[in-house]
């Protein structure tokens, strides 16, 4: 979200309603416009980001002095913004004599070199040059951009930044998924294996059993009954009317031999609800053909026939062409190749496996049963 502010910098990072906070990028228009080049607010834009991508605003309240704390912060970004040769801070580390052999990552690695010259040079009758270019920092716009990260983020408890770090990731995971692993290829090693390497921690919990009773609730059929057990409501007249809802289900089950028995109790166990719930289910057993279908009868099968290979095609052309369900659930770990027969029904894949580069399917809602 982005809030317009009259004052400040261009544009830099707070948060809205410290009760229930939700980070915001504020923005000045006047400052923003002074800014006549693209490249300029191109470079401004990424630095923000990057300063998120890195949670910099978060962190503040582990370090004593600010200015310190945002002077290493900028020299960390100033590696892997757009131009390396712009710099927000007016010198590099190697000024202080801070060169790393290989630049870091982590503030901490900055920081604590630069709390260390800063206290001997403040105390030294002789101070050195650098000094002087801290304090200038201090007083700069740059510094300034960080301001909110002080006076209002680091305010805030620790669940509540957690809370806001874990949104964060999530946007950042959800665009790395739509824009695909290619998309960063070219960045910098340690950048990429940054945002790569939170996909484990923050990787988003879907709840599969709600969605699998959402899938099938929209797929009902319904038809109207005469009844002389109920007098018509509108009317005290009879026959009155009954809504007979009917759902006709089938359930494809890939019976290859990557799929684990304990991944089909699981899936049966929710099987078991729909079809209490009134839903007629037919099974089909099926790897690389069919090897047996049969209704469901309150209780799964002690054994499946198959553990070949997989092929998608043979349950779908059956639907199509004997069948013809209201909806198909197809149970797989998703490894099998692309379906060259289109389903005629609403289809959902119910995959017992995390999709992979193996994933070819374009048809149908997929889920993962986790």
């Amino acid at each position: 979200p982005k809030r317009i502010v009259p004052v400040g910098p261009a544009i830099s990072w707070d948060v809205e309603n410290p009760q229930s906070p939700s980070l915001q990028l504020c923005f000045n228009p006047q400052k923003w416009n002074q800014l006549l080049r693209l490249e300029e607010k191109k470079l401004r834009l990424q630095h923000e980001l990057l300063h998120l991508l890195f949670n910099h605003p978060f962190l503040t309240d582990r370090f004593h002095y600010s200015h310190l704390y945002d002077l290493a912060c900028d020299w960390i970004i100033q590696r892997f913004q757009l131009d390396p040769t712009h710099s927000f801070t007016g010198f590099p580390p190697e000024t202080l004599g801070l060169a790393h052999s290989t630049p870091p990552v982590q503030v901490a690695s900055y920081y604590n070199s630069l709390e260390n010259f800063w206290l001997e040079q403040m105390q030294s009758p002789r101070p050195h040059p650098s000094l002087q270019k801290i304090k200038s920092y201090q007083d700069s716009a740059a510094s300034r951009s960080h301001s909110h990260w002080h006076q209002r983020i680091a305010k805030l408890g620790q669940a509540e930044k957690d809370i806001l770090m874990a949104g964060i990731d999530l946007l950042l995971l959800n665009t790395l998924e739509r824009v695909g692993s290619a998309a960063i290829a070219h960045w910098p090693n340690a950048l990429r294996l940054l945002l790569e390497g939170r996909q484990p921690h923050y990787k988003v919990v879907v709840n599969w059993r709600r969605v699998l009773r959402l899938f099938v609730g929209r797929h009902k059929r319904t038809q109207i009954k005469n009844t002389l057990r109920r007098p018509s409501k509108r009317y005290g007249t009879t026959p009155g009317i009954r809504i007979h809802k009917q759902q006709k289900l089938l359930v494809a089950l890939d019976t290859s031999a990557s799929i684990q028995a304990p991944q089909f109790d699981d899936f049966f166990a929710e099987i078991h609800h729909l079809w209490k719930l009134g839903a007629s289910i037919h099974i089909v057993e099926c790897d690389t053909s069919i090897h047996r279908d049969y209704p469901y009868q309150g209780r799964p099968p002690g054994f499946v026939k198959g553990r070949g290979g997989s092929a998608f095609d043979p349950p779908i052309r059956w639907a199509n062409e004997v069948f013809q369900p209201d909806a198909i659930l197809y149970f797989t770990d998703g490894d099998a190749p692309k379906m060259r027969v289109k389903s005629r029904f609403p289809l959902i894949w119910l995959l017992s496996a995390p999709q992979s580069d193996k994933w070819q399917q374009d048809q149908g809602v997929s889920i993962e049963l986790s």
